[in-house]
């Protein structure tokens, strides 16, 4: 997702088929599974495939995004999937998840895929996420970086909406990183991401 009217959103899902296809970003499916049960937030979430999947390991999953369609698609995928999903239609900047909504604590687990918004934006958000982490809490976050602009695979046209490695290990206060890469993946997800691209991938932890 990226800082787009919701409106951009709606029209981009409102199709029988999903956009980025419904099996899981391939990062978090690969390590999702080494996180026990517990609290997770999925920021910018469009239309749920990788909220249904942290479901379908037993994580309570909270998903926030600006779409109604693709919170209408991420219900239905949920319910064809058999697991429970909690999805807040709202804007992830200005809306407040600092806390989960059924214990009141801090997060156990935030996952951010390919969320990418205006600079300021994207740095309050940041920084918000490391903070509503609570200790030893994990941040998962895939991106696509700088390098990823003009290739057709997907990420936002524009160059300050893509991610850098360096600048973003300085968005997440307190957090120590277990894994901080950048590499060319192929990517195939659904539509929207096909084809070679420039990725980030990281794992926080709060310390």
């Amino acid at each position: 997702m990226s800082d787009q009217p919701a409106n951009r959103w709606d029209q981009r899902y409102d199709h029988p088929r999903y956009y980025y296809g419904e099996a899981p970003n391939a990062f978090l499916a690969t390590h999702l599974p080494a996180l026990p049960p517990g609290t997770l937030l999925c920021l910018a979430e469009g239309e749920g495939r990788n909220a249904v999947h942290a479901a379908s390991l037993g994580h309570r999953v909270l998903a926030i995004d600006s779409s109604a369609v693709g919170r209408r698609k991420a219900l239905d995928l949920a319910a064809r999937c058999g697991v429970a999903l909690d999805y807040r239609c709202a804007d992830v900047v200005a809306d407040d998840w600092a806390l989960d909504p059924w214990h009141g604590r801090p997060w156990d687990a935030i996952a951010l895929c390919f969320a990418h918004l205006e600079p300021a934006d994207a740095a309050a958000m940041h920084a918000r996420a490391a903070a509503s982490l609570r200790p030893d809490g994990l941040l998962l976050l895939n991106s696509f970086s700088k390098a990823q602009l003009g290739r057709p695979s997907g990420g936002p046209p524009r160059l300050e909406w893509l991610h850098d490695l360096a600048e973003l290990k300085t968005q997440f206060p307190g957090l120590v990183w277990e894994h901080a890469i950048e590499r060319e993946v192929e990517l195939a997800e659904g539509a929207g991401h096909r084809g070679l691209a420039m990725v980030i991938e990281m794992i926080g932890r709060r310390a």
